[in-house]
């Protein structure tokens, strides 16, 4: 799952559809969850319509502006119940640019070894980004604090048994405006 609906503010413009080296950042991202071995691919909220053009399938916020902890609560929401105990869902923000299959395969690899953990996440010397592996028997977990008026992605993790996986800052570089896009690296 694709983060896809931020409001942008910051970038001046839908961060999802801005493009790096040609390709616009969902679709960046998209490839390397699938490149992880995602399947299927698909984006959480945004425009709907742009992001059909660029060839990806939405999924509608059902929290507009609620921010990453209800948008994750969504991408959860979306796994049937019947869903295997460990089976999880990939969820990575649109604006991580660079991230990369070897990363996402390593936090799927690190999650398969922690069945305990509700997140696992892709941590750094700033701390946890927004990429990580969820089990879908999180979301009840999640629900409570969303309920509760929890929006703060780290205060969630907080909340919740979560467990961190260091990698490379290139990797979890995070483009919130404009300026962002020149320095990655």
């Amino acid at each position: 799952m694709v983060l896809t609906g931020g409001a942008s503010r910051r970038m001046g413009t839908d961060k999802a559809l801005v493009e790096v080296d040609g390709v616009a950042m969902a679709a960046r991202v998209a490839s390397a969850l699938a490149g992880g071995g995602c399947d299927p691919v698909v984006c959480q909220g945004g425009d709907t319509q742009s992001l059909a053009v660029i060839g990806m399938t939405v999924l509608a916020d059902t929290h507009p502006g609620g921010g990453p902890v209800a948008a994750i609560l969504d991408a959860l929401s979306a796994v049937p119940d019947e869903c295997v105990p460990d089976e999880y869902v990939v969820v990575c923000a649109c604006d991580l640019a660079w991230m990369d299959a070897a990363t996402v395969t390593k936090l799927i690899t690190v999650a398969a070894g922690r069945p305990d953990a509700d997140v696992v996440v892709a941590c750094d010397a700033n701390g946890p980004h927004l990429a990580g592996i969820w089990r879908p028997g999180s979301r009840r977990r999640l629900d409570a604090l969303v309920a509760e008026g929890i929006q703060s992605y780290r205060g969630a993790l907080e909340r919740l048994t979560t467990v961190g996986v260091d990698v490379p800052p290139s990797v979890v570089a995070n483009v919130n405006s404009p300026g962002d896009l020149g320095r990655h690296g």
